[in-house]
């Protein structure tokens, strides 16, 4: 049987942009009144036929400047690929990571294949207590030498890190980013019913993980390692380059969790990194600076999709569809039993998760209607919270619009279509899990 081949990454954003424009020919303008901090007034929609959305050669041009104006837009996070692509090459370039590499595959032996379980526990706790997600991303670069010489499929590479992380973040305990945005607006105390959401982390952090190390292990079966230079020994200096990046690494985690840091602050802890490493291996002021450049260009291509995956947003945006789509699905959910309106929710999340991938942004478009609303339904705001976080979290780990998604896999060399095969079947489980838990929630009057 004939494989259907899925298009390239920006043939399915441009295509998505075009999808936006035709649809803002269709999809009646509305909006719902915001108070100062952006969040929307709930019983406040109302249509608004006056608006002027471009028509004809401008929704035309609007389509063609959404990339261009996504990337301005993201232009934070594309620095910070950049800048990370150039600061792993320099540290590359001093024989750290392979030095390294060695040492571990000769240390386990045989039992190789815990690295991915250990791995992602750890970025699963990220992604649980701060909502670790665009740090993933130079966590990729680490692992993509490593799974090469371990003889593992290069999806794993971006695996380990971006569904650890993702597991965490869709069932966290006291995620700020989310479940703290989200509790705020909904009205509740904060870190209100942790007990049954860390339930929620165990269940997904298993399943995520259980479903990358099968797929390691059947891969690895088929595969076979990349033998690596070298005797096996490893230098004072490579020891220096990689005690500087745990060193750095450390700092970034403190800086996130207790300054606040984003990607600049982060971007910066890892040029430095990239400084001592050239430093520290006597590697010349010249071959850094080149080094950095190459690094630098061959993460061009993760930047550039970071941006046009922003511009898919923001021309939705633009044309005032999604408060029109929010009002829309509220309208049927109250007529539904508790179990089926909770389930519809968390589809309706996940859906709109396309549009608005940013956590934080779509809790606070959507949880001052879904919050009220879950009550009408005879639900408890907490389960609306629940049905948000499962279905932010989920759709991040597939969407083409997460530049998140789309960083990670340009870093890992995995096209959209080998992603996309890799993991459509887990986010299936994840949604059969995700309902399982939701119908838990109702049956248990988790909330009330």
């Amino acid at each position: 049987m004939r494989r259907v081949r899925v298009p390239h990454v920006y043939v399915i954003l441009f295509a998505l942009l075009v999808l936006a424009a035709v649809a803002g020919l269709f999809v009646p303008a509305g909006g719902y009144e915001r108070d100062d901090a952006g969040r929307v007034l709930a019983g406040t929609f109302a249509f608004d036929e006056e608006v002027l959305r471009p028509r004809g050669w401008a929704l035309a041009f609007g389509v063609l400047t959404a990339p261009l104006r996504g990337i301005v837009d993201a232009s934070a996070i594309v620095a910070f690929i950049l800048v990370i692509g150039g600061a792993f090459k320099v540290i590359e370039r001093s024989g750290a990571f392979e030095a390294a590499i060695r040492l571990a595959v000769a240390r386990l032996g045989g039992r190789e294949i815990l690295l991915v379980p250990a791995s992602m526990l750890l970025f699963s706790v990220g992604g649980a207590v701060f909502g670790m997600s665009e740090e993933v991303i130079p966590f990729v670069i680490l692992f993509v030498p490593l799974v090469r010489a371990l003889g593992y499929r290069k999806e794993i590479a971006v695996a380990i890190p971006l569904i650890g992380a993702g597991m965490g973040f869709a069932g966290a305990m006291i995620n700020p980013f989310t479940v703290g945005v989200a509790q705020a607006i909904a009205g509740l105390p904060p870190l209100s019913g942790w007990p049954f959401r860390t339930g929620c982390w165990v269940v997904l952090t298993v399943l995520g993980t259980a479903w990358v190390t099968w797929q390691a292990h059947r891969s690895r079966r088929g595969g076979a390692r990349v033998e690596l230079s070298g005797d096996g020994s490893i230098t004072g200096s490579q020891v220096a380059v990689l005690s500087s990046l745990v060193g750095g690494i450390g700092l970034m985690l403190w800086g996130i969790q207790s300054q606040g840091w984003y990607v600049v602050e982060i971007g910066a802890v890892f040029l430095g990194i990239g400084l001592v490493s050239g430093v520290v291996a006597r590697i010349s002021p010249n071959d850094i600076a080149v080094a950095f450049t190459e690094g630098a260009r061959d993460l061009l291509s993760a930047a550039l999709v970071v941006g046009f995956a922003r511009g898919v947003v923001l021309l939705a945006s633009d044309l005032r569809m999604l408060d029109t789509a929010l009002w829309a699905a509220s309208q049927g959910l109250v007529a539904l039993p508790p179990v089926v309106s909770l389930s519809a929710m968390f589809g309706f999340q996940s859906l709109l998760n396309i549009l608005v991938p940013s956590g934080s942004g779509q809790a606070a478009l959507t949880m001052p209607i879904m919050a009220p609303l879950a009550e009408l339904s005879g639900l408890t705001r907490q389960m609306a919270v629940l049905a948000f976080q499962f279905g932010d979290g989920f759709t991040n780990l597939i969407t083409p619009t997460s530049a998140v998604l789309m960083g990670c896999i340009e870093v890992g060399k995995v096209s959209y279509e080998e992603w996309f095969r890799f993991s459509w079947r887990l986010q299936v489980w994840l949604a059969l899990v995700g309902v399982g838990l939701l119908s838990l929630a109702v049956a248990v009057g988790y909330g009330g």
